[in-house]
């Protein structure tokens, strides 16, 4: 008795029987090609830009000193692979590769233009000082700051300045895991015609150019400006480090 699985036969398909080829999908146009490209490339701007921007909000300023040039590299590679296998399809299709070429380069370059510019924008936004208030406690990085408004036209015999001392009364804290240094010269207090860096920091009858924290460690005393005389301050800038974003506040 034969076996019945093995000797009937299959019910023939739409197309024929099961084995017989299916006619192939029509070749894709090349406008329609260069406007896949083109989703694409913006896709991958849009994810280098979100990247970026998580790098700058959540990283070191010396770690997105070099994670951006990698991801602008690979974005760049990306957005060239994508306009490579563009033009490669539709050369294959039958299409017009020169037109589909042009069309298609000048679509990148516009994005990688503008994914440019917006980089810059969101470098430049990213790097401005956080607004801070007086009296209330302000991070940056590793650093928390409390800080009073500035004092103009005090005296104090062991300080000598060449104009007029502004002393900045505040607490730094060291909220870190490692020994950090805040440095007098890498403040700043603004007016309107002069930006004036820090000259020191004072602690009891102690002078320094800096304090250094241990972790876990705070520190309460003034931070010092020789400004000249008729100066009238407008911000103070605190950072962390000179390289670090920092805090401001303003004045008045």
């Amino acid at each position: 008795m034969s076996d019945p699985q093995i000797t009937r036969p299959d019910h023939p398909g739409a197309d024929g029987w099961p084995f017989a080829q299916a006619p192939g999908p029509r070749p894709v146009g090349a406008v329609r090609r260069v406007l896949q490209a083109f989703g694409a490339v913006l896709g991958v701007q849009f994810l280098a830009g979100c990247i970026a921007l998580l790098v700058l909000t959540s990283y070191r300023r010396a770690a997105a000193e070099w994670l951006l040039p990698l991801i602008a590299i690979a974005d760049l590679l990306v957005t060239l692979q994508i306009g490579w296998l563009a033009v490669r399809d539709i050369r294959l299709s039958g299409g017009r590769p020169a037109v589909a070429r042009f069309v298609l380069t000048f679509l990148i370059a516009a994005l990688l233009a503008g994914a440019g510019a917006g980089a810059y924008a969101v470098d430049r936004h990213a790097g401005r000082p956080v607004a801070a208030a007086f009296g209330a406690p302000a991070t940056d990085g590793d650093f928390r700051f409390t800080a009073a408004p500035p004092e103009c036209g005090h005296k104090v015999e062991r300080i000598v300045v060449r104009g007029v001392m502004c002393r900045v009364r505040l607490v730094v804290a060291n909220t870190g895991s490692v020994e950090v240094r805040f440095g007098a010269s890498a403040q700043r207090l603004d007016g309107e015609d002069a930006e004036l860096p820090g000259l020191l920091v004072a602690r009891g009858r102690g002078t320094h150019p800096a304090w250094t924290l241990p972790p876990g460690g705070s520190v309460r005393g003034y931070l010092v400006f020789d400004a000249p005389r008729g100066f009238v301050p407008r911000t103070l800038v605190l950072h962390g480090s000179e390289d670090g974003r920092g805090v401001r506040y303003r004045v008045g």
